[in-house]
């Protein structure tokens, strides 16, 4: 007979288990990779910027149980999200359930290649808006929404130079990623703010 489960509540979010996490850096991003076991296939995985208002930033693995029923049946994840980060900070603290790990920053290499591309800085680029500032959002939900969120948050602090000014975000490349080390499934979304 096979046992089912179902959450008590479903948008609670907790600390998640996991068995490793490392981290990449491609310019000013960092991509942190988590893997481990779900204790169900209900579950869905999430990597957030801790609350903390410490420098530098840290970050919590967390689950939470969606509705429905379940068979309890363990199942691998592998779950990644991408930050901005310090350039000069050589590690990454992560929370999760069993406390928490000081991951070392790897640089990117051959299997991240495309990945790096489609994140490196091009705020200086030829071509580029004079003052613009960009960052990339991601979505392993394929959504427009939650990429463009995201990119937002990456974006570095805004700064007025002036009182009112004006910020315009555009987006100036859409893509997607599939596969690869990772295990990539993400709406990827670049932006760029331009004050006006």
């Amino acid at each position: 007979m096979t046992e089912v489960s179902a959450p008590a509540s479903p948008t609670t979010w907790h600390l998640a288990r996991r068995s490793r996490i490392r981290a990449f850096r491609a310019g000013p991003f960092i991509l942190i990779l988590a893997e481990g076991q779900l204790p169900n296939p209900g579950y869905e995985v999430d990597i957030q910027r801790s609350p903390l208002l410490i420098f530098p930033p840290q970050f919590n693995l967390l689950w939470r149980q969606r509705p429905g029923i379940w068979p309890t049946v363990v199942v691998p994840y592998r779950h990644c999200e991408v930050f901005r980060y310090p350039v000069d900070q050589p590690t990454v603290t992560v929370h999760h359930a069993d406390g928490q790990d000081q991951v070392e920053i790897q640089p990117i290499g051959a299997e991240l290649a495309q990945f790096g591309a489609m994140v490196s800085d091009r705020s200086t680029d030829e071509g580029s808006a004079p003052g613009g500032e960009e960052a990339i959002g991601m979505s392993a939900n394929l959504k427009f929404d939650e990429a463009f969120a995201n990119a937002l948050d990456n974006l570095p602090p805004f700064d007025p130079p002036y009182p009112d000014a004006l910020a315009r975000v555009d987006v100036v490349d859409t893509a997607g990623l599939f596969g690869g080390l990772p295990g990539f499934h993400h709406l990827v979304v670049r932006v760029r703010r331009v004050v006006t």
